[in-house]
C-alpha cells in the first residue's frame, strides 16, 4: 500500500499460488515479532519487487481498503499471474491471520482496465 503526500491511497496486489517457496515471504516470517503487539525492527531490508512476478501485466480499478476503515478511492492495480508459495508459508499465514478476508463486494458500477 502506497500513500502520496495528499493522502491518496494506492494498492499493489500479487495472487499467492501454491507451489514452491517464496524467499521473501520467508524473509518477512523470519522477522516477525513473537508476541503479539510486540513491535520489532526487520533484521535485513526487503525488497519486495522480489513478489512481482515477471510478468507485470496488471487489472487496475477504484476500491477500497480491505480492512478497517475499509475507505473507498483506492487505486488497486492487481497484478494478472500469481507468484508461488509453499504450503507452509500459506499455513503459518492462516495461524497468524485465521481471518483474513472481507467479503466478496459487487462491483458497483466500478470499471476495470486491463494493461497491455
Amino acid at each position: 500500500m502506497h500513500k502520496d503526500v495528499d493522502g491518496r491511497l494506492a494498492v499493489v496486489a500479487v495472487l499467492l499460488d501454491r507451489g514452491s517457496a517464496q524467499p521473501i515471504v520467508q524473509a518477512v516470517w523470519n522477522n516477525l515479532p513473537l508476541e503479539k503487539g510486540e513491535e520489532v525492527a526487520a533484521k535485513t531490508a526487503l525488497d519486495l519487487n522480489a513478489l512481482l512476478p515477471a510478468d507485470k501485466s496488471y487489472y487496475t480499478y477504484m476500491g477500497s481498503l480491505t480492512t478497517p476503515p475499509c475507505s473507498e478511492g483506492v487505486l488497486w492495480m492487481v497484478m494478472k499471474n500469481p507468484v508461488p508459495i509453499s504450503a507452509e508459508q500459506v499455513g503459518i499465514f492462516a495461524r497468524l491471520y485465521p481471518m483474513n478476508a472481507r467479503p466478496i463486494q459487487q462491483a458497483s458500477g466500478r470499471l476495470i482496465k486491463e494493461s497491455n
